[in-house]
């Protein structure tokens, strides 16, 4: 009665709040928008999750049933849809979305995939407010066509909606697609008899960033996170006696071959990377297989698998002039990468401040835990999870673009990330004991109370952000220099240096590798306490560390100085590289200071005495030496100067150990010049040595 009561109140303040949120210009109250907006998204996921407990009774009586009841269908699609309005309103295409959208304008009213004519008319006027130029990787052959370095499979889907309501109707869409892919990922979970444990990964997928960020957004992944999950599906369907002929017969199992065929094949048309998703799940399917019944199936497999993959290099060949379309055999050799990169490239995926996984939503740190759980309790389900996840995750490490270049978080790992939602189940799985010797029946036993008190932090933090990024949409898309926009709001009021507490791959430093260590360490230690007072300490621990920030920020010393921070105070200069550049990692972070201009940034001391040790590069635009002067408040701490015709390469230069006064700035300095053009220098970093 309580929770009727709670779902009741959370949807009348949504509505409520949301219809403010959008009719605030029209009452005066354009300020308060974002507020409102934000209680109503909170509201919303209020209900959306009360709800799901609440049926927890209707999906056990279901437990039998060919698919889970429509309403696990009908929630996520009614809270995507509701969301769309201020995602429009807040956000223009960004990333790939315009292409994606002008390809599908091409097919709605063209009819043909040639987007000559649409550049040149200026079409994406038509859902958002500046004309596109054709993408590096676009080609165009010699009678003037221009084809898109994109497959057209979703833009063909998004077609027909998008001819009846513009950008809209290809939202709407896509939250067709996401609500799809979450009711069949609570369908895959029905190797498990307990409800409660399947509802747990479903909302946790289905209400929680990444994936509701990308329901909101145009992106290919999400049409691919539906043919995975539905393949996965039919392969149960194909196989649930066994390996033997199954429950269906005749026309309808040759329609789930079919269809497991096709999809199997039209992966790899979305996007040429998940092929390897495609080849997983045909090997599992084979496995599940009896050996009398192998040989059918590989032979559908390939009579249908075969010609696809013909047909996608030649299509590929056709648009791009390779076979790999815009990529190439050396970044398949996974093996000649180094180690270090590897190792960087996972951590970012799943931790990096702006791009990772549980960066995003910290809810999926719950997933190493899962992990042994499903190595106890179902080590079937991890062998095939392992299979579809760990080459997809290792060919994505490997690329210097792992973070998915301009696009929200976990966008490239976004295919596998229903079947990593399924290794969450068995964590939250209620066992059955047997009773004590000389008693009769069995105890039911809950998950271990450090898991359930973790899982309420983590949701709550994971809660905020998701209500951050629906009131942001464009907060999404992270600054490329591996800064989150909302910390990058705090640094420039707060003045500290926060970021350098975090983790992040594309500025790697000890906390990349120290904190997602210890958070591991911590979320598996959580599964062996089963004391509530102990586990609900424990779980205070994240929102402690996330409270302390400021304070260690402001206490602990300053190792190393990033010129590109909010933190840093600077009079004159620009980002290099700028902010979004092709391929961006390869470069150095820096920030260039003319002649003439200073950086100027609060140090918190760890001595009496420092070193400094700057990272640099001369820019000259016109021959004359160049000067860096170092100070410590008015104090000058020493000078480094680059003489004409030096070598203007990237460079380390070290300034000699001096006195640091207590309470001051670190300043960084360029004399300004006599003539112009001037000249400058870009500064990757300071590191700095205390004694």
């Amino acid at each position: 009665m309580v929770r009727r009561g709670i779902d009741a109140w959370a949807l009348g303040a949504a509505v409520v709040l949301g219809a403010t949120a959008l009719a605030a210009p029209i009452l005066g109250i354009a300020a308060w928008q974002p507020a409102a907006m934000a209680g109503a998204v909170a509201a919303g996921l209020l209900y959306v999750v009360c709800r799901v407990l609440a049926l927890e009774p209707l999906l056990e009586r279901a437990g039998g049933a060919r698919r889970p009841p429509l309403v696990f269908l009908l929630l996520p699609f009614g809270f995507y849809l509701a969301l769309i309005p201020w995602s429009i309103q807040e956000r223009a295409p960004d990333g790939d979305e315009p292409w994606f959208l002008l390809t599908t304008h091409s097919i709605a009213y063209d009819f043909d995939l040639d987007l000559a004519n649409n550049y040149r008319d200026q079409d994406s006027l038509a859902f958002m407010p500046r004309a596109i130029e054709p993408q590096p990787g676009d080609r165009e052959t010699s009678d003037g066509t221009i084809r898109a370095r994109h497959g057209a499979v979703l833009q063909a889907v998004m077609a027909p909606a998008y001819r009846l309501g513009g950008r809209a109707g290809a939202m709407v869409v896509i939250a067709a697609l996401a609500a799809l892919s979450a009711w069949l990922l609570l369908d895959l979970t029905a190797f498990s008899p307990d409800a409660r444990a399947r509802l747990a990964a479903y909302a946790i997928f289905s209400f929680a960033a990444p994936f509701l960020i990308y329901s909101q957004q145009i992106w290919a992944e999400v049409a691919a996170v539906l043919l995975a999950v539905a393949a996965f599906r039919w392969i149960g369907r194909l196989t649930a006696g066994g390996g033997s002929p199954t429950t269906e017969t005749g026309r309808a199992e040759w329609a789930t071959w079919a269809l497991l065929a096709l999809s199997l094949a039209v992966l790899p048309a979305i996007k040429l990377r998940l092929a390897l998703v495609s080849a997983a799940l045909a090997l599992i399917f084979v496995l599940r297989l009896a050996p009398a019944h192998r040989r059918r199936g590989l032979l559908v497999l390939a009579a249908v698998g075969l010609p696809s993959a013909v047909l996608v290099l030649w299509s590929n060949r056709t648009v791009s002039g390779s076979v790999l379309g815009m990529h190439s055999w050396a970044e398949l050799e996974v093996y000649r990468q180094p180690a270090s990169q590897l190792a960087l490239g996972m951590n970012g995926l799943f931790f990096d401040l702006a791009y990772g996984l549980v960066a995003c939503a910290p809810i999926w740190l719950l997933l190493f835990p899962g992990v042994v759980a499903s190595f106890r309790r179902n080590r079937r389900l991890l062998s095939e999870v392992a299979l579809i996840a760990v080459p997809t995750l290792l060919l994505v490490a490997s690329r210097r673009e792992w973070y998915g270049g301009w696009s929200p978080p976990f966008r490239y790992g976004l295919v596998v990330l229903p079947f990593l939602a399924l290794l969450l189940v068995p964590l939250f799985e209620r066992t059955t004991a047997a009773g004590r010797e000389g008693a009769t029946g069995s105890a039911t036993r809950s998950p271990a109370a450090g898991i359930v008190a973790l899982a309420l932090a983590l949701a709550l933090l994971s809660g905020a952000l998701t209500v951050l990024f629906v009131v942001e949409p464009g907060w999404t898309y992270n600054l490329a220099d591996g800064r989150h926009h909302f910390l990058h709001h705090l640094e420039a009021r707060t003045g500290l240096d926060l970021a350098r507490l975090l983790p992040s791959a594309t500025r790697a430093r000890m906390a990349t590798w120290l904190l997602p260590s210890l958070a591991v360490v911590a979320a598996l230690l959580a599964a062996r306490v089963r004391w509530k007072t102990v586990a609900a300490a424990c779980a205070g621990v994240p929102v402690l560390f996330l409270a302390a920030l400021p304070v260690l920020a402001d206490t602990l010393p300053t190792r190393r100085l990033e010129i590109e921070s909010a933190a840093v105070h600077r009079t004159g200069g620009n980002q290099e590289p700028e902010r979004w550049t092709l391929d961006r990692t390869r470069y150095p972070e820096a920030w260039v200071l003319p002649e003439g201009s200073r950086a100027e940034a609060m140090v918190i001391p760890g001595g009496d005495r420092v070193e400094l040790t700057v990272t640099l590069r001369a820019i000259r635009n016109r021959p004359a030496p160049l000067t860096l002067i170092a100070r410590a408040g008015g104090q000058e701490l020493g000078r480094l100067t680059l003489a004409e015709g030096s070598d203007d390469g990237w460079q380390t230069r070290t300034l000699a150990l001096a006195p640091w006064p207590a309470d001051v700035p670190l300043v960084l300095e360029v004399p300004p010049g006599n003539v112009a053009p001037a000249n400058g220098l870009a500064i990757d970093r300071v590191d700095l040595r205390w004694e």
